[in-house]
């Protein structure tokens, strides 16, 4: 959602690595079409029970009623419920690197625009996107091994961090600031008015333009 305060956001002023091509597609035996709005379908479904219900009422039972998809359909997509988890995961990132990616070709072509676009993207989540990632750490305490997915895209990430014009240290300050920020969001218990929430991501913002000025000026 690149408009509203966040083009204020923006004209005030790293994300996951660029996508290697083929990489973190979600994993099919039919690429066609009509199969990939299934799948589609199926993961916003999931999203919206995990968002209304909470993460232990996903089942394919409730799939199956909340798409109309019957559960052998449902099955035949993914064999398990771990295996439904983990297409979601990767959904949920290759969502997020579309909107990365949205927000680095509209900023200046400059030496923060990606750590900038790394910024703005995780301000901009949705309230759905904050509710599935709770369902996935949910759903990882009892199966560590779903968080596998992510791990490059962690490592990725912090590798983007350390070579920012800012350097690991002072990018991470920012970069957990933001993520701080929004796991109050995430379970509820953020105070902030909208009003201040507006202000809090206009001054991480500017703080990220004043400390790259300061990093040029030693």
């Amino acid at each position: 959602m690149i408009q509203g305060r966040q083009e204020k956001l923006i004209s005030g002023c790293c994300p996951l690595p660029r996508r290697p091509e083929g990489a973190f597609e979600v994993d099919s035996t039919n690429t066609t079409p009509n199969n990939d709005s299934l799948r589609l379908s199926i993961f916003k479904a999931a999203e919206a029970i995990v968002s209304e219900l909470g993460a232990s009422q996903l089942t394919f039972a409730s799939l199956s009623e909340r798409t109309g998809v019957d559960e052998a359909t449902l099955l035949s997509q993914f064999p398990d419920r771990e295996a439904l988890l983990s297409a979601m995961i990767e959904h949920r990132l290759e969502r997020f690197r579309v909107r990365w990616g949205a927000y680095e070709s509209v900023l200046p072509d400059e030496p923060m625009r990606e750590l900038k676009a790394l910024l703005l993207s995780n301000l901009s989540e949705s309230s759905e996107e904050k509710n599935l990632d709770s369902a996935i750490l949910a759903a990882a305490s009892s199966n560590p091994a779903l968080l596998q997915t992510t791990s490059d895209d962690v490592q990725g990430l912090f590798d983007i961090l350390a070579e920012s014009p800012l350097g690991l240290a002072q990018a991470s300050i920012l970069f957990f600031s933001v993520r701080g920020y929004r796991l109050f969001e995430q379970i509820g218990i953020c105070p902030m008015t909208d009003s201040q929430r507006t202000d809090f991501q206009e001054q991480i913002m500017r703080l990220a333009r004043t400390m790259y000025e300061q990093k040029n000026e030693q």
